[in-house]
């Protein structure tokens, strides 16, 4: 028996996910999936390749299969519904009102298929007063109370740099098809699940809502500052050599004994004896004269330098890196949070994996599918059927 024979089946194996999802959040659902092993089979329409050739779809849709099919013909509603009876999980992102017209709405494959696990990822909430409003990543931030939190003090709201709305809404979309799929097991039925991008990111901010819950006040912006009340320092991101756009490192000395040890690492051991910074309260009155000791030390480090000495006594810090150094870094491409595909036009790349580490559930990442290439197999997988 060869080793792979021997490798555990991966955690979603047999899990069949028809996936009408496009753009990102929907798509980020069903790679997720298709990460932990399902069977993930993307609908395109028939002879589109823009997508596939474009890099954002390389990012989102690994490891699936893809069958091509005209959902507003005759031929291809009846096929997507036979699909859609063999499938456990069905998963869309289309605006508002466009599935009901294609007449694969919940009510309608539930009556043909009560096992199924529906799954609908929308801007806002079909019961909100906004359901037909057209949204993206960065409108739901703003609606949200992301944008707000987000920037310096007395400067304008500024939308947070990471895909919290696309992405996140995916993986928390994912986490309730899972937890469907689970129920399942108990009642033998399936059920319907909605994830409005603009809930998904006002619950992320939860810690955040303590300032108008204790202070009756609006959250302010802190810049790369810590969101208390009552500052600290250092926490702050400061200037490294050769001082280019990214050439910072972030330092936050959260307690006293951070401060210490802080104290030490930079060899101004005497600064420990120092009055004015014996608390956190003394240092976030005195930030002005840490953070210019502070910058003196950093100044003479390069990030990734500064980082490692600080990391390596106690004190968290991290390097300001930029995509380009996370894409090459070593240490992730070796223990498979990048892994490299075959792209059409840039030959190989890097794209993100799964970055939960399971010891009984390989991962396996295989390039993103050509549109409807697996069409033949689809119908002979779920279907049973051979094409002519």
């Amino acid at each position: 028996m060869s080793s792979s024979e021997n490798r555990p089946a991966p955690a979603l194996a047999g899990v069949r996910v028809l996936d009408l999802t496009h753009q990102v959040a929907g798509p980020s659902a069903t790679l997720a999936l298709a990460f932990l092993g399902a069977d993930v089979v993307k609908v395109v329409p028939p002879g589109d390749r823009s997508s596939y050739d474009a890099t954002p779809f390389y990012l989102n849709n690994a490891s699936k299969r893809s069958i091509a099919i005209d959902l507003k013909s005759e031929a291809g509603h009846d096929l997507a519904l036979r699909l859609a009876d063999a499938a456990d999980v069905f998963v869309e992102n289309f605006s508002p009102g466009v599935v009901d017209r294609l007449g694969l709405s919940y009510d309608v494959l539930r009556e043909r298929n009560p096992r199924l696990v529906y799954a609908q990822i929308k801007g806002f909430a079909s019961d909100s007063p906004y359901a037909n409003f057209p949204s993206f990543d960065p409108l739901v931030q703003a609606v949200s109370g992301a944008s707000s939190i987000t920037g310096d003090p007395g400067g304008p709201p500024m939308k947070p740099g990471p895909d919290v709305g696309d992405t996140g809404t995916g993986m928390v979309a994912a986490v309730g098809i899972l937890a469907a799929l689970y129920q399942r097991i108990a009642t033998g039925e399936g059920q319907h699940l909605e994830l409005a991008m603009a809930d998904h990111v006002a619950t992320f901010l939860r810690i955040h809502y303590g300032w108008p819950v204790e202070r009756d006040l609006d959250t302010p912006r802190f810049g790369n500052g810590p969101p208390f009340l009552e500052t600290t320092a250092p926490s702050d991101i400061y200037p490294c050599p050769p001082f280019g756009p990214n050439d910072y490192v972030q330092i936050h000395c959260g307690n006293d004994k951070q401060w210490l040890r802080f104290a030490e690492a930079i060899g101004r051991p005497e600064l420990k004896d120092d009055p004015r910074f014996a608390t956190m309260a003394g240092r976030g009155e005195h930030k002005a004269e840490i953070d210019a000791i502070v910058t003196e030390w950093t100044s003479t480090k390069d990030k990734v330098e500064a980082m490692v000495i600080l990391g390596e006594a106690g004190v968290p810090a991290g390097a300001v890196r930029t995509t380009g150094e996370v894409l090459r870094d070593p240490d992730l491409r070796k223990r498979g949070i990048f892994v490299p595909v075959e792209h059409p036009v840039y030959g190989e790349v890097p794209i993100p994996a799964w970055p939960v580490r399971m010891s009984g559930s390989p991962v396996t990442v295989t390039p993103p599918p050509e549109p409807g290439r697996h069409r033949a197999e689809v119908l002979r997988d779920w279907l049973g059927e051979e094409e002519g």
